[in-house]
């Protein structure tokens, strides 16, 4: 936990009796250098060289300075393991990488919570969400939903990857505040089994990086606050006459999408919208116009590059049979684990119907398939379904093929994650690493 200080004049003062004690040992003159108002920095001049254990910041910055979009490629292409860290007025988000490849995400925005993902993507009704939350804890959402039979397994899975995804893309679409980069060990489990192709995500985010530049033209930043020229006409989409409904000039574009639920990405497109239909306007202070006088509900308020790299990782040169064998292997293992919780059928037709339902992988290799008893999936089928569709398999055909299996795999450690007690969840996790030794961990 770090020491928190406040500067009250010129000076620097602790919070608190133990916040003085990270300063032992570090006496010397430093240089205050220039930064962003939300960050300061002092470098010791002249250095006295030495080093700390982790956890430790390698790396600080400002957001708005530059791309987080770089980084986060040199991350992946480095096959870096850590926490990368970002604080923006929007809220603190943290994306957790482990060789490369993102394992995870946080974050304090209420946006980004498990339950209003689910309410966002239609599995859950807001009243289903607040009766679960008034007898269980965040932490266990997704587990209770599933047990009660609320949510199937596969659909939990899709909406922990959408919530890791979106906050993922929030944080390389960040232009203001600050990040930092922690070295820091990462755990083989996270909360839940997730890897999310670090470049996939990236490329992804293009989309988004090109958009909220062409909204950035007349929406500079997210503190700028939305009055009401004129209510709706009838015509608007069903988020936008509920952004609209909110507005009363007295808050921010930020302000509006924590209302919302909405991330500061989808609430600045809305209110682009919004602009460009004449039905609001921005200023740089709290104001009413036109038609905000009498608002319709109140509000309790709670230049970007595109990446410069993202070439594919290569694989090591085994064959299709190989790399059957080896994730065959492991389907097997997380089988015969969960097995000893006497859930192996249930655990299976699980798997079976998110298979049949394309809820792991739209790879077309995996097209009629279904799991036997053991866990594994049929060898000669799927190696003849990568020969037949090698050709639409991309340029890196068998990375692609290895890619599907992935993602079957992380979906059965999660779904085995849900069932099994920590201690027994995280030695299935190492392994299952050690088993992928021979493909190249992932």
């Amino acid at each position: 936990m770090s020491q928190r200080f406040r500067i009250e004049g010129s000076q620097l003062v602790p919070e608190d009796r133990q916040g003085a004690q990270p300063l032992v040992g570090r006496s010397g003159a430093y240089a205050l250098l220039p930064t962003s108002p939300d960050l300061l920095i002092f470098s010791r001049s002249p250095p006295a060289g030495g080093s700390i254990g982790t956890p430790r910041v390698v790396m600080a910055g400002d957001a708005s300075g530059f791309p987080l979009s770089d980084l986060v490629a040199f991350l992946s292409q480095s096959r870096w393991s850590g926490v990368l860290r970002v604080q923006s007025p929007g809220g603190e988000r943290s994306l957790v990488l482990r060789e490369g490849e993102v394992r995870g995400a946080t974050s304090d925005v209420g946006a980004d919570r498990l339950g209003e993902v689910l309410i966002r993507l239609g599995y859950l009704e807001r009243s289903q969400l607040e009766a679960v939350l008034r007898e269980q804890p965040p932490s266990r959402i997704g587990r209770t939903l599933v047990e009660r039979g609320l949510l199937q397994a596969h659909d939990l899975f899709k909406c922990v990857t959408h919530q890791v995804s979106e906050i993922f893309h929030a944080i390389v679409l960040c232009r203001e505040g600050t990040f930092f980069l922690v070295d820091q060990p990462v755990e083989d489990r996270l909360g839940h089994n997730i890897q999310l192709t670090t470049q996939s995500l990236l490329m992804d985010s293009i989309r988004k990086i090109d958009e909220l530049a062409h909204f950035r033209e007349r929406i500079p930043h997210g503190r700028l606050y939305v009055a009401r020229k004129r209510p709706s006409d009838g015509k608007l989409e069903k988020d936008e006459d509920r952004v609209l409904a909110m507005v009363d000039g007295r808050h921010t574009l930020l302000e509006l999408g924590q209302a919302a639920k909405l991330s500061e990405f989808d609430v600045t497109k809305i209110v682009f919208r919004l602009l460009e239909g004449g039905f609001v306007a921005l200023a740089d202070k709290p104001l009413e116009l036109a038609g905000s006088s009498s608002p319709q509900s109140s509000i309790s308020v709670p230049a970007v590059r595109s990446p410069s790299s993202l070439g594919l990782r290569v694989v090591p040169l085994v064959d299709a049979r190989e790399v059957v064998r080896v994730f065959n292997d492991i389907f097997r293992e997380i089988s015969s684990e969960v097995s000893k919780q006497g859930l192996a059928r249930e655990f299976i037709a699980s798997a079976n119907a998110a298979l049949a339902g394309r809820a792991l992988s739209s790879s077309p290799v995996l097209e009629g398939l279904a799991f036997a008893p053991d866990g594994s999936l049929p060898a000669d089928r799927l190696v003849e379904a990568f020969e037949l569709h090698r050709a639409v398999l991309g340029s890196e055909p068998l990375a692609s093929f290895r890619q599907s299996l992935s993602d079957v795999m992380f979906f059965l450690l999660f779904q085995a994650g849900e069932l099994l007690e920590s201690r027994a969840d995280e030695a299935l996790a190492r392994r299952v690493k050690e088993m992928l030794a021979p493909l190249g961990a992932p």
